[in-house]
């Protein structure tokens, strides 16, 4: 896929049978998430990207006992461009699983086909299962559910880009219990038990912690902890407990549930906890995979709900530690949590873009709590609050590695190193729109930004990474100088090596 010179790239977001339905209710009945189908499709439109199905969804349809519904269905497709039927290969069968032939999980493996084929940029689905096995396919940044599809159509559209939203922690006898956020978990423990579980929440304010995202005058997501000096399961104390860590369906963009998990860990690493642990129902395997992929184990034990318990270590343990690459460590025991035993660069950033990226850091931000925005302050982009991030530059260097160490010299105002990060992966490309399948989420920058940063002869170097910290304070100019960590301001990325490199691993390796 290539775009005209100059103009962004066009995406091709090849949808699910789910999101066809929920974006054209049958007969009148709205379907779950019908305004953010209704949306996805608004903004595709009016930006020129290609909606599009794969055969597998026509055959589906087609499959529908339903006469009347399935003639208004296949009607519905009319609308979108139909993909051609793209082989299967055999190294995809291997990664994603086989499938009997007329199956739905066959016709999911053809969806997933058409997206390894390259005939669509992304898949949009709110079926988790075929999510996760498009994963396991090596398509993660490429799949993506209803919400988050709009999300990304969105950086298309400044105007569309809503405002950050803001973690506080109020107590817990402030939370509204008629808020909607709560509605599916009085359906998963019965409205009786919920009110008595609430009752004890707000009786213990005075232990229990919460964070809590506000959008208006409705709960966006919210978090309550609490300390368990008396844990039933076998952990290493001290242990807190994560009693309710939820999204609402309302906003279920996995940046909130990144946010609220940062400012959770933030606080974690301030404090002598050892052990943190949630109960999770096997019926909400999205909530599952969300925190195994932030270093939460499944510890094999269940309560008597069926709930599986999901376990985070927050410090290392025994020599198989040792063995664990830096990378795998920091997700394991982080964030913060860094061996530097591989590279350390420092990445000269303008304010401007690091205000986007680490909008914590942004200037005259203060906060009697955890105030991660402020009212006032420049406009940042949501993905900038998560915890995974992309950074792009034309910088010629080949060196940065996976599990390598990024400094962040914040450059021209302060001249000084705050943020510190970890890399995932890296990619070089002039193709913008590979670029942007590559950053998915993450990026700050918008398509515009991204397709004239690939006209550099260099191309694009695309960083996905994942925050670790805030040094504080920060690391100076003056004070990086003195000790010969920088010999001068940096204008481009900089590899630190021998005694340079010892100076920034002493003080950040714990």
């Amino acid at each position: 896929m290539t775009g005209a010179p100059g103009r962004p790239p066009r995406l091709r977001l090849l949808l699910d049978s789910n999101v066809v339905i929920a974006a054209e209710p049958y007969s009148g009945f709205l379907e779950p998430g019908m305004r953010s189908g209704a949306r996805l499709l608004r903004l595709a439109n009016e930006q020129g990207h290609l909606v599009c199905v794969a055969r597998a969804t026509q055959d589906e349809i087609l499959g529908a006992k339903d006469p009347a519904k399935r003639s208004q269905r296949l009607a519905e497709l009319e609308k979108f461009h139909l993909l051609e039927e793209v082989p299967i290969p055999d190294v995809l069968v291997e990664l994603a699983g086989e499938s009997a032939e007329g199956t739905n999980d066959h016709r999911d493996l053809r969806i997933i086909a058409a997206l390894y084929a390259g005939a669509a940029t992304h898949l949009v689905s709110d079926d988790y299962r075929l999510r996760r096995r498009a994963e396991r396919a090596g398509l993660a940044e490429r799949v993506m559910a209803l919400e988050d599809a709009v999300a990304l159509v969105a950086q298309f559209e400044p105007t569309e880009v809503p405002p950050p939203p803001r973690v506080s922690k109020p107590a817990t006898y402030t939370l509204r219990t008629d808020d909607p956020i709560f509605d599916s978990l009085r359906a998963d423990y019965n409205a009786a038990d919920f009110d008595a579980w609430f009752a004890k929440v707000r009786a213990e304010s005075e232990t229990r912690s919460c964070y809590l995202i506000d959008e208006g005058d409705r709960h966006a997501a919210l978090a309550i902890l609490k300390p368990e000096p008396d844990c039933e399961y076998e952990l290493a104390q001290p242990v807190v407990k994560i009693c309710t860590f939820k999204v609402s369906a309302e906003h279920p963009d996995v940046k909130f549930g990144e946010l609220l998990l940062k400012a959770i860990l933030m606080d974690a690493a301030e404090s002598t906890t050892a052990t943190m642990y949630v109960e999770v129902l096997p019926s909400h395997p999205e909530v599952l995979g969300f925190l195994e992929n932030f270093g939460f184990v499944d510890t094999g034990e269940t309560n008597a709900r069926g709930e599986l318990v999901l376990a985070k270590s927050l410090i290392p343990y025994g020599a198989a530690d040792e063995l664990l690459p830096d990378l795998d460590f920091h997700i394991r025991y982080g964030p913060p949590a860094l061996r530097c035993r591989q590279q350390v660069f420092v990445i000269p950033i303008e304010p401007r873009w690091h205000d986007q990226l680490f909008p914590e850091k942004a200037p005259e931000r203060r906060s009697e709590q955890l105030e991660l925005f402020a009212t006032g302050t420049p406009v940042t982009q949501p993905w900038g609050n998560a915890l995974r991030k992309a950074y792009l530059c034309n910088s010629p260097t080949s060196q940065i590695k996976p599990g390598d160490v990024l400094l962040f010299y914040r450059s021209r105002d302060e001249q000084s190193i705050s943020a510190v990060g970890i890399v995932e992966e890296t990619l070089r490309s002039a193709d913008p729109d590979e670029v942007v399948r590559f950053v998915g989420r993450r990026t700050v920058y918008s398509p515009q930004e991204i397709t004239w940063m690939a006209r550099s002869v260099r191309g694009i170097l695309a960083l996905r990474f994942r925050q670790d910290r805030f040094q504080e304070p920060p690391w100076t100019y003056e004070e990086l100088r003195a000790a010969q960590v920088l010999r001068g301001r940096p204008q481009s990325i900089t590899k630190l090596d021998g005694a340079r490199a010892e100076w920034v691993r002493e003080r950040l390796v714990e």
